[in-house]
């Protein structure tokens, strides 16, 4: 009689046709995933070129400390308190225990988030006076913009509900292996917020008087409407699984995602204290400062918030996968690769922010209100921000490798000392070092770079023990390639900076004259700077600059294959 197989039971041959897979799998959702969010991105920076364009304001102070450090800031915490202890168990028990189990947690797990999510929304709405004062205490000194800043809170609470239950159907398609939707959806969300503040700020509010910051709010409520909507129709073949609840004492599988959860709200909370701290900081130094520290930061965010984000997100049901099985090898496989892919990129891309960090800025946002002056003190805070650019790309990554071994300890505790060190730096530099408004920004800026470096580089040293064999001769001499050629195009770059930026100065465009002279300054220097570096890591065979050439190659082989055809 042939054996029954249990529930949840994969086979040897199952396992290996997975691991073939995942190369292609991996790739290919990296590429669709990076491709959505560069669009996602692209809109939500639309957004902060319109909303630049009222200017660095009090009125826009109290929008970004109401959306960025009351809404966004819980959002995020909840999506990072449920990534490192819901996917991996889900994973566990759609695996050992079989489909209903999973599905069963996944219900228990959304009822108890929508009852605590709707009594933080409520508290929002009934506290945001004090909330905004705690969180931005130099909105005092505006009424008027803090009584705005009151209502543009309680429009977007419900937003916060819609938010962070967008998160389970994320997460939960992220184990399947399905990444298009969820992305799809974060591109929907700042696709809808864009176009609903433009039309609500022409219908409702023509010439944009004060009140007109209320269109970002609806806006803001629209699209978390649709980032939870949007990912529905990819679970429709579970639906009839799922049945939400809330008893999490009677489900196994939601007491074990308790027990991984409170390193993780240590983490959380000091990471909250850390952006509240900016908040504070950057509203106490004088109006708008707060607004052109988030608009820097909205700099690297850009390329942050692309490949590196999409690159966790595909790798991590992977992880999980392979340490369920003790596959230690192809993580630390995975992990060489995903930390050269991003030193590669980010090592140099940092350095050359931190050249063209004013042309950027005022290409992006100088505009409308905001000054020259504001545009120079955001372009001070991405130049700070950008030395710590590759280790912002392996933060979210390096946490991943620790959450597939089940450890929500480490990177948390980690985290919430470096939380602390990035704070004591801030308010150093803001109340005693800082003499000037722009070495407070500039002390803000910095004190991330540094925290966030620390974090990084401790994890990547306590995690080596844990993984199979890593070639440490080979990173060094990677290391010591990349930063080799890193510093010639570093050079290059100055250079052709030093040289055409006071010819670009002089010159008297017939209009449009900031925006072109920052166009041609930043696409000019970084393409030079693009060229170099690639050409020196050609000459230095480092091995990325080989997959690069690779998929140039294919790409215009496909490219000439089309025309040939169309010709013939």
């Amino acid at each position: 009689m042939q054996d029954e197989k249990l529930p949840g039971d994969d086979t040897k041959q199952a396992d290996e046709a997975s691991d073939a897979r995942a190369g292609r799998q991996m790739s290919l959702g990296a590429v669709i995933v990076t491709a959505f969010l560069i669009l996602g991105k692209v809109m939500g920076y639309a957004k902060e070129m319109v909303l630049s364009s009222l200017g660095a304001t009090r009125a826009t102070d109290a929008y970004k400390i109401a959306y960025n450090s009351v809404i966004m800031m819980i959002y995020t915490k909840v999506e990072k308190l449920l990534r490192p202890t819901y996917l991996p168990e889900f994973v566990k028990v759609r695996r050992e225990e079989g489909e209903p189990a999973a599905w069963q947690l996944a219900g228990v797990m959304t009822g108890f988030q929508f009852l605590l999510l709707s009594v933080l929304a409520g508290l929002c709405v009934v506290f945001a006076r004090p909330i905004l004062l705690f969180a931005g205490p130099g909105l005092a000194d505006s009424p008027e913009d803090l009584a705005r800043g009151i209502v543009m809170l309680r429009i977007m609470a419900p937003a916060l509900l819609l938010f962070s239950l967008s998160v389970m159907p994320e997460l939960t398609l992220h184990s399947y292996k399905k990444f298009t939707l969820p992305a799809v959806a974060e591109a929907a969300f700042r696709t809808g917020v864009v176009l609903s503040f433009i039309a609500l700020t022409a219908l409702l509010w023509p010439g944009r008087p004060p009140d007109a910051i209320y269109a970002i709010a609806y806006a803001v409520l629209i699209g978390g409407c649709l980032r939870f909507l949007v990912q529905i129709p990819g679970l429709r073949d579970k639906v009839g699984m799922f049945r939400i609840g809330a008893n999490i004492l009677r489900n196994r599988g939601a007491i074990t995602i308790f027990r991984l959860m409170p390193p993780v709200v240590l983490g959380l909370v000091f990471s909250a204290i850390r952006t509240l701290a900016d908040s504070r900081f950057g509203s106490e130094i004088g109006e708008g400062v707060y607004t052109c520290l988030d608009f820097a930061r909205k700099v690297p965010d850009l390329l942050l918030q692309t490949l590196p984000l999409a690159v966790s997100f595909v790798v991590y049901p992977f992880l999980s996968e392979w340490a369920l099985r003790g596959e230690k090898d192809k993580m630390a496989e995975a992990l060489v690769k995903t930390t050269r892919a991003m030193a590669f990129i980010f090592i140099p891309a940092g350095v050359a922010l931190m050249i063209v960090s004013l042309p950027v800025i005022r290409l992006m946002f100088q505009h409308g209100d905001f000054s020259p002056e504001s545009a120079e003190l955001s372009a001070l805070g991405v130049y700070w921000y950008s030395p710590g650019l590759v280790f912002y790309s392996l933060d979210a990554a390096i946490n991943h490798w620790y959450f597939a071994f089940k450890d929500t300890a480490t990177p948390n505790i980690a985290g919430a000392a470096f939380a602390v060190l990035h704070v004591l730096i801030g308010y150093a530099g803001v109340y005693h070092l800082g003499a000037s408004t722009r070495a407070k920004l500039s002390w803000i800026a910095a004190a991330l770079t540094v925290s966030k470096s620390g974090k990084v580089a401790l994890l990547y040293a306590l995690i080596r023990k844990r993984l199979g064999y890593i070639d440490g001769r080979a990173a060094i001499a990677f290391a010591l390639k990349l930063a080799a050629c890193t510093a010639l195009m570093g050079l290059v770059m100055w250079q052709t900076e030093s040289y055409s930026s006071p010819l670009l100065q002089a010159w008297e465009p017939p209009a449009g004259g900031v925006k072109l002279k920052a166009l041609l300054n930043m696409g000019g220097n970084s393409l030079v700077g693009v060229v170099v570096f690639l050409a020196a890591a050609g000459l230095a065979r480092i091995e990325e600059i080989s997959i690069v050439r690779d998929a140039a190659r294919k790409l215009t082989g496909k490219i000439a294959g089309k025309l040939g055809r169309r010709s013939g």
